[in-house]
């Protein structure tokens, strides 16, 4: 069993007027919620400077992943492995990877969506998938979170709840729009032995002043479905035969 905080960030509009990522501000409000794992979405600008690298430094954290523009990545405490960017289609990714904690592997996938119906109702099927969730190269825990966009029309969104489990906390997930929050469009999914123990939308006046949309922070916890096998005592039997006959 593992336990450990994951942040879920949208840098769109985290930026300067002359588009370039403000990494001092990104990093003071990463550093307040003192996570170990954070899911960046839009990291990168294509008008600005983007410095994953520097981010990274700021919070005390390992960079993966690229800060190409529109780029998803991932800042760990913990090593990770086996990055792959799956495109979604109309611009919008997925990336996925594995966090090695302890003993433990847990699957991650950070993506964003369209706002639009018609090209949610492409991208859905695809994270669905067998290239994707529907892969059974996924064995253990996965958590799936990112910027799922605005989709008040619920186009795509009723597919995910045969197969993911969206965190249950906090109870008022609501980050959208920042200064009056009445959507949820960071969120955090579960697929397998993983559950959500506590959870909270970042409010403090740095986010709101500055963001459109807020970071979601969620304190996670795997389970270990491994099954132990008890051996009892040995207990001698007594042979119908004590002394057969050979020949």
């Amino acid at each position: 069993m593992a336990r450990f905080r994951v942040m879920s960030y949208d840098l769109n509009n985290e930026r300067s007027r002359s588009g370039e990522l403000c990494a001092e501000l990104c990093g003071q409000i990463i550093r307040q919620q003192g996570v170990d794992l954070v899911l960046l979405q839009r990291v990168g600008s294509p008008v600005g400077e983007t410095s994953l690298q520097r981010l990274a430094e700021r919070v005390g954290l390992t960079a993966y992943g690229s800060d190409s523009e529109g780029s998803c990545a991932f800042l760990s405490r913990y090593p990770l492995h086996n990055l792959q960017t799956i495109p979604l289609g109309h611009d919008d990714i997925c990336v996925r990877a594995d966090l090695d904690s302890a003993s433990e592997r847990v699957h991650l996938l950070n993506l964003t969506l369209s706002w639009h119906p018609g090209q949610r109702l492409k991208q859905v099927p695809r994270l669905l998938g067998d290239e994707l969730l529907g892969s059974r190269s996924f064995p253990c825990a996965t958590i799936i979170g990112g910027d799922f966009g605005l989709p008040l029309w619920g186009c795509g969104q009723v597919a995910f709840n045969p197969q993911l489990e969206r965190a249950k906390h906090p109870l008022w997930r609501a980050n959208y729009p920042a200064m009056f929050p009445l959507w949820g469009r960071e969120r955090i999914y579960f697929q397998g032995p993983v559950t959500a123990v506590s959870g909270h939308i970042v409010t403090s006046k740095e986010a709101k002043r500055t963001l459109i949309q807020l970071p979601l922070v969620v304190e996670v916890e795997t389970h270990d479905t491994r099954k132990t096998l008890r051996i009892k005592d040995q207990v001698s039997l007594n042979p119908k035969h004590p002394k057969p006959v050979c020949g």
